[in-house]
C-alpha cells in the first residue's frame, strides 16, 4: 500500500505536469487509462477469468462514478499543490464512513460523526484560508472534494461490484469505459491533435507514459495490498500521501507548504486515526 500510495502521487505529479503544459481533461483522462487496458485484460486471462461482468448494472454503476471521481479529479490539478490535492483527496474514507451506514446498512459510530468534524475542518481551511493564500480558484478546490465524494461512491460500488466480479474485471471495465468516454467526446470537441504547443513529441511521450505507468502500478499494489491486509489499517497508509506529495511539491514544482495547508492536513489526518482508533 506504501508503494500504490508512492505510484499515485508521482501519478498525480505528472497529472499536474500535463495539465500545466496545455493537455486537455479529456486527453489526460484517455492516456491515464487506455495504455493499461492490455495488461489489465493479461491479467483476467492468466487468472482464467474472461470480460463479461455477472451483475453488469453494478460494474456499470461503479465505472460511471468512478469516470465522475477521475474526471473531476484531473480537472482540479491544473491549480492545486500536491498536498492541497491530497488533503482534500483524504476527505474520501470519511464520506465512505458518513455513507456506508445509507448505503450498506452499517451502523454509525459515534467516532465516524467526530472524524466528520475534524475532516470537514481541515477541508474547509484548505478551500477557503489556504486557497485564498495560494491565489487558488475556490472552484478547483471544491473540484478535488467533489471528486473524493464520487470516490467515496465508486468505492461503496467496488464492494457491490466485486461481490459477483473479480476485482481485475471490474478495473477493467473502468478503465475501458473511461478511455472510450474521453476519446469520443475528445474526437468530438477537436482535442487529441497531437503533443501541446511548446511540448516536444518526447516530452509528451513521458507525460503518458508517467500517468499510465504510476497509475497502472499503482491500481496493482493497491488491489494486491487490500487482498492480503485488513482493510482499516491498509486503508490508513493512504495518508502517507500528504508526506509524499510535501515532498514532491518540495523537489519537483519548487512549491513550500503553507502553514493553513498543513493545518489542514493535520486536521484530516487526525480524522483518518480517530476512525481507525474506533475500529
Amino acid at each position: 500500500m506504501l508503494g500504490a500510495c508512492l505510484a499515485f502521487v508521482a501519478m498525480q505529479a505528472v497529472v499536474a505536469m500535463a495539465r500545466r503544459s496545455g493537455m486537455d481533461t479529456l486527453e489526460v483522462l484517455f492516456f491515464r487509462t487506455a495504455p493499461g487496458l492490455p495488461f489489465l485484460w493479461l491479467g483476467l486471462w492468466r487468472a482464467g477469468h474472461h470480460l463479461r461482468p455477472t451483475e453488469p448494472r453494478d460494474v456499470l454503476v461503479r465505472s460511471l462514478l468512478g469516470l465522475v471521481a477521475m474526471s473531476t479529479n484531473f480537472a482540479s490539478m491544473r491549480w492545486l499543490s500536491l498536498v492541497q490535492f491530497t488533503t482534500l483527496n483524504l476527505m474520501q474514507p470519511v464520506f465512505v464512513a458518513l455513507l456506508a451506514p445509507l448505503l450498506l446498512s452499517e451502523h454509525v459510530r459515534r467516532s465516524t460523526w467526530v472524524a466528520l468534524l475534524l475532516a470537514f475542518s481541515g477541508a474547509l481551511i484548505i478551500v477557503t484560508a489556504d486557497a485564498a493564500a495560494t491565489s487558488i480558484p475556490h472552484s478547483a478546490a471544491l473540484l478535488a472534494l467533489g471528486s473524493a465524494l464520487a470516490s467515496a461512491f465508486a468505492q461503496i460500488w467496488v464492494r457491490k461490484a466485486t461481490a459477483s466480479d473479480p476485482p481485475l474485471r471490474v478495473v477493467f471495465h473502468f478503465a475501458a469505459l473511461v478511455s472510450v468516454v474521453s476519446l469520443s467526446a475528445g474526437l468530438m470537441t477537436g482535442r487529441f491533435r497531437g503533443p501541446p504547443e511548446g511540448t516536444s513529441a518526447l516530452e509528451f511521450a513521458g507525460l503518458v507514459s508517467g500517468m499510465a505507468g504510476f497509475g497502472t502500478l499503482g491500481q496493482v499494489l493497491m488491489t494486491r495490498a487490500y487482498a492480503i491486509g485488513e482493510a482499516a489499517p491498509v486503508s490508513m497508509v493512504a495518508y502517507s500521501g500528504i508526506a509524499f506529495g510535501l515532498g514532491l511539491d518540495l523537489l519537483v514544482f519548487d512549491h513550500a507548504p503553507t502553514a493553513t495547508a498543513l493545518v489542514g492536513a493535520g486536521l484530516v489526518l487526525a480524522a483518518g486515526v480517530t476512525l481507525l482508533r474506533e475500529r
